[in-house]
Parts: structure tokens; C-alpha cells; sequence
């Protein structure tokens, strides 16, 4: 009878009150009077206590009917409160976000881990929602930070607030890489990963929508955990970015990625599909050891330097149509137990060849080699 107004909710009960004395009346008119061995002034007697008792039973169930609907108004208003509460700390937190000084940025970051950390459920989700949109963001238009004001970064180490971005995207990244370190136990029962938060401040079950976001810093997600679908679909990754011995629940979207700095997914997991078709790897990518339970695309994909797939596990079945390897390194590539056809020159089935360096003289580009 929560949602019931309350007169409504009176009127009921006294209404099955009023229904329990008839039919305690109707029982006593029924029953032979040499069962019930009373003379009729006892029963009488017997009648009255009834109703009195009935009458005052509908009298204490109004009452608690009354003080449960007060408490449920209080626990909502309660609620209410809190939200508008929480409410105001995110939107100090965003508004933080938005200045122009990287130190009071910092803060905004830290503000909103707390969010996240101290109130939970649907705010966890929220709290990483808004650092992604940030680093989707164009934060190349910061002016660097002359205020001189002190920032740390995630270590604890003061650096100098010079630069535009880059000490608040590091910020956020080694936050991330914090509460997706879930532990890890081998088949023998030894922890191979360590945890460094509490299970409810892990953010493994979030989405992280990161796609076209562009890192300037080094990304370090290593032995990472990504239970929900991560989406690095057209991310740009400046300098390295090292996935190694993360986990990779769901479908893993690094569709149309560029990794600039070099790409380490040495010891990943992927349980699902991994899509890396038409990414583009212009420095080193390892992917030795890495399984890939259902199989991978790199279809269309860009490898300008050297890359390793030696001992990939789960019988991976990788597709490399139209995948483009650089000519020039032709020594730098290790295949491990991916199939080599003999009419491929070397490459596995349905990858090519290409002078990317010629390609590059033609363009006024370079390629890192």
C-alpha cells in the first residue's frame, strides 16, 4: 500500500475490520450454545470485548498506517536531498573540468573519482561517462598554464603546470587504470594480478566510449579487465600504448585505431571478437602470446613497422584481407602459428605487401621504420 494516498489506505484496513466483526458476529450467532457453554449475558459480554477490540485494532492499524507513509516520505525527501546533493558535487566537479588552469582540472578529476567511489551504483557509470567525453573532447586549444599554481600528478610527483593537457590526461588515465585492476588468479590459484582498490570502486563493469579520442600521453592500461565493450574505435594513440595481459571480456572495437607510438597487447585475452580492421600501426605492434578465443579482424589494416604474433593461443582465426605490410621490413615480422600460404610471399592469406616509404616521398609524409 505504498503508493495508496493515505485516507485510502485507512479506509481499506477499517473496511477488513469491519468485515473480520461481522463474520466473528455472524460465527458466534451460528455456534449452538452448548458449544460455547456461556449463558447469553457471556455472550453478550464476549460481543462487546469483540467489538472494542476490533475497533480499537482499527484505531492502532490506522496509526501505523500513518507513521509507515511518514517514514516513506521521509526516506524519498531524504533521497531527494541526497541526489541534489551528489548533483551539485558532479556539476562543480564538470565546471572544474572546463577551466582554463590544468591544476583546478586535476581536481575536477579527483573530485569526480570520489563521486564515483563514495556514492556507486548509476553514478559510478555517469562519473565515467563524463571522463570519457573529456578525453573525446578537443583539448589541443588549452593555453599552457602559467599560473604556477602546484600540480601533482596521479604519483604523487609535483610537476610544472606548463604544459596544456597532458597532466590531466594522465590523471585520468592512471584513475582508469586503478579501478580496472580486478585480481587475477592463474589455474594453480596464484594471483597474477593484484587488486588496488575495494570490489565495489572497481569500474570493470562500466563502458568506456573512447572512440576518437587522441592520447598525447603514453596509455598504460596494462592487466586491465573490460568486462562491458570498450570502444577505441577510431582512437589515436601519440605515443604507446601497452594493453598487455589486459582482459577483454565482450567484443574489443579498435576499428580504424591509429597507434603512432608503438601497440602491446602481449599476454591479452580477448574472449570475444577483436576487431582491429582498417587500424593503422605506425610504430611496433606485439600481440605475441595474446589469445584470441573467437578469432580476430585485422582486415584493411596499416603494419608500418615491425610486428609479433609469436605463440598466440585459443586456435585464432585471424583474417587479413586487404591487410598492408611494410615491404621494407619484410625481415621484422614474426608470425608464429598463423598460416603462411606458399603463394603469399610470405604473408598469411589474403595480406600484401606495400612501400609505404614511397608512399609517404609521394605524400610529403614519413614513416617510422
Amino acid at each position: 500500500m505504498e503508493k495508496l494516498p493515505l485516507f485510502v489506505a485507512i479506509a481499506i484496513w477499517a473496511v477488513l475490520a469491519i468485515i473480520a466483526f461481522l463474520l466473528a458476529m455472524w460465527w458466534l450467532g451460528h455456534v449452538p450454545f452448548w458449544q460455547l457453554k456461556l449463558d447469553p449475558k457471556k455472550q453478550a459480554e464476549n460481543i462487546v470485548k469483540i467489538a472494542l477490540t476490533l475497533v480499537g485494532g482499527v484505531g492502532a492499524v490506522a496509526y501505523l498506517v500513518i507513521k509507515y507513509q511518514e517514514r516513506q516520505q521521509a526516506g524519498r525527501a531524504e533521497k531527494r536531498e541526497k541526489d541534489r546533493t551528489i548533483d551539485t558535487k558532479v556539476q562543480d566537479a564538470i565546471n572544474q573540468l572546463g577551466s582554463d588552469k590544468a591544476s583546478t582540472r586535476i581536481a575536477g578529476v579527483y573530485a569526480l573519482t570520489d563521486i564515483a567511489d563514495r556514492y556507486k551504483d548509476s553514478y559510478r557509470q555517469r562519473v565515467v561517462d563524463i571522463l570519457c567525453g573529456y578525453l573525446r573532447s578537443d583539448r589541443s586549444s588549452y593555453a599552457p598554464d602559467r599560473s604556477r599554481q602546484p600540480v601533482w600528478d596521479a604519483s604523487g610527483h609535483f610537476v610544472e603546470s606548463v604544459a596544456s593537457d597532458e597532466a590531466v590526461e594522465s590523471t585520468i588515465l592512471s584513475v582508469m587504470h586503478d579501478r580496472l585492476r580486478k585480481e587475477r588468479k592463474d589455474e594453480t590459484g596464484e594471483t597474477i594480478v593484484r587488486q588496488t582498490v575495494d570490489d565495489d570502486q572497481l569500474w570493470c563493469a562500466c563502458t568506456f566510449d573512447l572512440h576518437e579520442a587522441t592520447f598525447h600521453e603514453a596509455v598504460d592500461l596494462t592487466d586491465s579487465t573490460f568486462e562491458c565493450v570498450p570502444c577505441f574505435r577510431g582512437t589515436k594513440f601519440e605515443r604507446r600504448a601497452n594493453f598487455g595481459g589486459a582482459h577483454f571480456a565482450g567484443y574489443a572495437d579498435f576499428r580504424g585505431a591509429h597507434f603512432a607510438g608503438g601497440a602491446v597487447f602481449v599476454d591479452a585475452t580477448f574472449a570475444r571478437y577483436a576487431d582491429f580492421s582498417r587500424a593503422t600501426f605506425t610504430g611496433d605492434a606485439y600481440f605475441g602470446w595474446a589469445t584470441f578465443a573467437r578469432g580476430a579482424d585485422f582486415g584493411g589494416a596499416e603494419f608500418r613497422a615491425s610486428a609479433a604474433f609469436l605463440g598466440i593461443q585459443g586456435q585464432p582465426s585471424l583474417g587479413f584481407k586487404e591487410c598492408k605490410f611494410n615491404e621494407i621490413s619484410r625481415g621484422a615480422y614474426e608470425w608464429g602459428p598463423i598460416p603462411i600460404p606458399e603463394d603469399n610471399d610470405g604473408l598469411p592469406a589474403g595480406a600484401m605487401w606495400k612501400d609505404f616509404l614511397k608512399e609517404d616521398d609521394k605524400d610529403g609524409g614519413t614513416t617510422n621504420r
